[in-house]
């Protein structure tokens, strides 16, 4: 099919062939049904004002403004679309868009927090959708993090990073994310953490998606975070925030062994820790420090890491490269950064802007199914290939 499409080649043919993949695989329907009928607006339905906001980024636009171009010469000669000015798009965000909460820290601190139900149904629905996502797979790794974004907004706190902006909370499945909740730059990422997770699974739980493993950094490494995934049956791999409880533990142990992990040559050993309710697994490994300087606490020159897992059949090497894999989900956030415009938050408040995070996480969920197809039939096009790549080898070469 791609074959034949590509052999007839028009003007824009490139946002064509994007635009005709989707409509065969009922992407129009899908939206529509999904996130149902426009009540207060009308003459453009959530698939005009989604699909117009996605191609605008497939053709190289990073500003919802950049609409007001693109359109004009490219969009507009779209079929069963039709395409909405910048300000009907800004106006859809806000339909979409739920009221902030506001949770207190245990210093009475209160943090803004975004929690919109429907949209993040609909993200891993699409994340099916666009089979980026695979009910059926037993063996889904659920990472979660925090991502600080800079952004100069009316209601933008300062973070620790001394910078106004916000920090979402984003679960990511197979590199891609399946849920996002907005939250406001002073909020720490401790807090009601726990409460985070729970929807994230919850909303997974409903679209029949169960995770097997789950990789979080420290700021999940709370008691009641990691007696939840124990009890949900999760094999959980978090990192442990240095202790002197774990550091006399590690000090103390007997099976310190050598290895090389990532060229790294270190040494590793392993324990059990009583942590919240449950008695888990703590994979210590250690290397030397830069200054060689002793410790008066470990009586050594080395610096120390722990994770703490409920998985006691991997070996202690085997838990730590799978942690170190975090690293592949992280680059998901330089993908939404950078190629899906997560730095250019067009609104003022941090619900409108939720809803912006969540509508260009499914654009990528998108980009990465269109990029399976095309890139067995485009030379230069891998499955890997950035968006940059995508836009110069297909979108403006068929132009």
């Amino acid at each position: 099919m791609i074959k034949k499409l590509a052999s007839k080649v028009t003007p824009f043919g490139g946002i064509h062939l994007l635009h005709n993949q989707l409509k065969a695989h009922g992407a129009i329907q899908f939206i529509d049904n999904d996130l149902g009928e426009r009540t207060k607006f009308f003459g453009y339905n959530y698939s005009d004002i989604l699909l117009t906001r996605i191609y605008t980024s497939f053709c190289g636009g990073n500003a919802t403004e950049d609409v007001n171009y693109v359109r004009e010469n490219t969009l507009n000669t779209l079929k069963d679309i039709t395409i909405p000015s910048a300000d009907t798009i800004l106006r859809g965000d806000m339909e979409l868009s739920v009221p902030c909460e506001f949770i207190e820290t245990d210093s009475g601190k209160e943090n803004k927090v975004n929690i919109n139900p429907k949209m993040n149904e609909f993200l891993i629905r699409s994340a099916i959708k666009f089979n980026q996502l695979d009910t059926n797979d037993t063996e889904l790794i659920y990472d979660f993090d925090h991502q600080f974004i800079p952004a100069e907004k009316f209601d933008a706190e300062y973070s620790y990073k001394n910078k106004k902006g916000y920090f979402p909370g984003v679960a990511t499945i197979s590199n891609i994310p399946v849920y996002i909740e907005g939250r406001n730059g002073n909020c720490n990422v401790k807090t009601a953490q726990l409460a985070t997770h729970k929807r994230a699974l919850a909303a997974l739980a409903k679209q029949g998606v169960k995770p097997k493993y789950a990789r979080m950094d420290c700021g999940s490494y709370i008691k009641e975070v990691t007696d939840y995934f124990h009890n949900e049956d999760i094999l959980f791999s978090i990192r442990a925030s240095n202790s002197e409880a774990l550091l006399t533990r590690a000090v103390d142990a007997e099976n310190w062994q050598c290895c090389t992990i990532n060229f790294k040559d270190m040494e590793v050993a392993s324990f059990s820790y009583q942590f919240g309710k449950h008695e888990h697994r703590i994979i210590a490994y250690r290397v030397p420090n830069k200054t060689g300087q002793l410790s008066a606490f470990t009586n050594d020159a080395k610096n120390y890491l722990f994770i703490i897992t409920n998985n006691w059949e991997a070996s202690e090497i085997e838990v730590i490269k799978f942690y170190n894999k975090r690293g592949d989900s992280e680059r998901v956030f330089d993908i939404q950064n950078n190629d899906f415009n997560w730095n250019s938050m067009p609104h003022s408040f941090l619900e409108e802007n939720t809803v912006y995070l969540i509508i260009m996480a499914v654009a990528h969920i998108i980009y990465k199914w269109l990029l399976a197809i095309f890139s067995e039939v485009v030379e230069g096009l891998t499955k890997t290939t950035r968006l940059k790549r995508f836009i110069f080898r297909l979108v403006n070469t068929v132009a």
